[in-house]
């Protein structure tokens, strides 16, 4: 006899759980290393993911997984177990790799996370969250190992080893001395301790007013300050000289290559981070779409040329099939433009007020590309069967118009920094719209006059 609907709730439940069971059971079955763990994560949806984490008997082996994943993962499956849980993954976390991982979690889960973690970690987690995180305060770990400019050898060599474990984590490579203000005074190489006399002062070993960077610096200043310097870690020290943490060069390399990913998802019209296909549909959904229903819109302006002018195509139907090369062609030279640009702001080579500047680079460069291509589909148009007018019509169209769209993809990136909107999220969609446009509307316009 079959049971009623609470039986049927049960056997459900049980299922789910025998399966719960089940992938967590695979996982602990075998050692996986970071690619293997991200590709097993990778297969599973954000429950499973966030029940194998939750599953897991050993923290050490969970904080691994946090570790190994992409962030915006691992911020979705702590979103998705328990606060008390994930504030207790989190805490034994290091401290820079802590900020990132909370900040991928959506902010009211992110607070609850916060509100359960220790007095001292939840205000350092506080204090790095408040920080850009394409900036020093936003890069930097706050554990390093810090001594009295008045302290010897001897004092750090007991203090390393009474300490080994916990330093052990950090992976020293640095001693900081630091007045009774907290403020840097000096840097010392760890290796040198093995040569130095144990009575020799820290002092003696350190190099005096050592390179740092503000905590309010840009991803790039670091940058340009290890280019600098051969130094595996920088101090970051706040207004007042006061040391705040150190950020590696591990770290500012990993920053950059994080930037320019995020400048291609941008570029290809996927806003608000990183996407996984094991994210929720909805996240996925915003992501993509928001771009999507901005550039539908930009479009119809060059359809509605299109439309206006649907007797002169009926009459040189040739222009039918020129038109999509002159709007592909003309849009990647703009692109090229666009990206040169996009490329000299972020590296701070040009003023995003030399627009005539640029322009005028661009322009000679421009004919240099434009007459070949506007010859050659010159000649493709009589090919296919226009008349020689027809055929001069629509060559000097993209002759003109790729000179203007390399000119509007020159400048268009610069004209939105000045407006404090994301170059590299919105240049495409402008530039390639403007650039079918101004070839439509050429197009069409001589075509017309040579009928």
């Amino acid at each position: 006899m079959a049971g009623g609907p609470a039986d049927q709730v049960e056997r459900d439940d049980l299922s789910a759980n025998e399966q719960s069971q089940d992938v967590v059971a695979r996982f602990q079955a075998v050692d996986l290393g970071p690619d293997a763990t991200r590709a097993f994560f990778g297969t599973l949806n954000q429950d499973e993911a966030a029940r194998v984490l939750e599953g897991l008997t050993e923290d050490t082996r969970a904080r691994e997984v946090l570790l190994w994943l992409p962030r915006e993962q691992s911020g979705l499956i702590l979103a998705s177990i328990d606060p008390s849980n994930a504030a207790r993954l989190v805490a034994e976390l290091p401290s820079d790799e802590r900020a990132d991982i909370l900040a991928a979690v959506e902010e009211e889960r992110r607070a609850a996370i916060q509100a359960m973690l220790p007095v001292g970690v939840r205000h350092d987690a506080a204090k790095l969250l408040s920080y850009e995180p394409d900036t020093a305060g936003g890069l930097m770990e706050t554990e390093f190992v810090a001594y009295s400019a008045k302290a010897t050898v001897s004092d750090a060599i007991r203090d390393l080893r009474a300490n080994q474990q916990k330093y052990a984590v950090i992976g020293v490579q640095y001693l900081y001395l630091l007045d009774e203000a907290g403020k840097l005074v000096g840097v010392a190489p760890i290796r040198d301790l093995m040569l130095a006399a144990e009575d020799s002062p820290l002092a003696r070993l350190s190099v005096r007013e050592p390179a740092s960077v503000r905590d309010v610096a840009t991803l790039h200043e670091v940058a340009a300050v290890f280019d600098e310097h051969p130094y595996l870690a920088l101090p970051v020290v706040d207004g007042a000289g006061k040391m705040l943490g150190v950020v590696s060069r591990a770290d500012a390399t990993e920053g950059e290559q994080e930037e320019a990913e995020d400048d291609y998802r941008l570029s290809q019209g996927i806003v608000g981070g990183e996407e996984l296909r094991s994210m929720p549909v909805g996240t996925r959904l915003r992501r993509r779409s928001a771009w999507l229903g901005v550039n539908l819109i930009l479009c119809l302006g060059g359809a509605a040329i299109v439309a206006f002018n649907r007797d002169t195509i009926a009459k040189a139907i040739v222009v039918a099939a020129v038109l999509p090369v002159i709007s592909a062609t003309s849009g990647n030279a703009a692109m090229q433009a666009a990206a040169v640009s996009i490329r000299e702001l972020t590296l701070g080579v040009i003023d995003p007020a030399a627009w005539r500047r640029v322009l005028m680079h661009e322009l000679g460069l421009a004919g240099l590309i434009a007459v070949p291509l506007g010859g050659a589909v010159a000649v493709l148009s009589n090919l296919w069967g226009a008349s020689w007018s027809i055929g001069a019509a629509v060559g000097t169209a993209m002759t003109l118009n790729a000179v203007i769209a390399i000119a509007i993809g020159a400048i268009c990136p610069l004209l939105l920094r000045r407006l404090s909107v994301d170059p590299a999220l919105a240049s495409g969609p402008i530039t390639t719209t403007l650039a079918d446009v101004s070839g439509f509307a050429l197009t069409l316009g001589l075509v017309a006059i040579a009928t």
